[in-house]
């Protein structure tokens, strides 16, 4: 199980070093395409729900700092 762990630690540390606003656009484009494609598998008409959902998630995240680091 080192394989999947290794890549979830990369895939966080890259995460972790961008900056407030790349980190916030990315969350909202994960939230975005999530929400799409979950609508996608339940054949229902998502596409404003997901990028009100989206738009609103990355202004949370950039405006709380999620990534910021604890000190």
């Amino acid at each position: 199980m080192t394989g999947p762990r290794k890549l979830y630690r990369r895939l966080d540390d890259w995460a972790r070093g961008l900056s407030r606003l790349r980190y916030a656009l990315l969350t909202g484009v994960v939230v975005t395409a999530s929400v799409l494609s979950v609508g996608v598998l339940l054949d229902a008409t998502t596409t404003v729900q997901a990028v009100t959902m989206g738009v609103t998630m990355a202004a949370l995240y950039y405006a709380f700092d999620m990534n910021a680091d604890e000190a």
